[in-house]
């Protein structure tokens, strides 16, 4: 879906949708709250948007 197309409101679904898990990971992050969810934010995308992750 994201993948093929690159459709902004699938990306941000997805990113809504593992909020949650993101918030409880990034307590686990060396770093401030708020780069670590950009973090975490930004490799989910990586990982979808090159075909990782289906």
């Amino acid at each position: 879906m994201v993948q093929q197309h690159g459709d902004q409101a699938a990306m941000l679904e997805l990113l809504h949708y593992y909020e949650e898990d993101m918030k409880h990971l990034s307590k686990y992050l060396r770093m401030p709250y708020e780069d670590a969810m950009q973090t975490l934010r930004t490799e989910l995308l990586a990982l979808v948007t090159t075909g990782l992750v289906e």
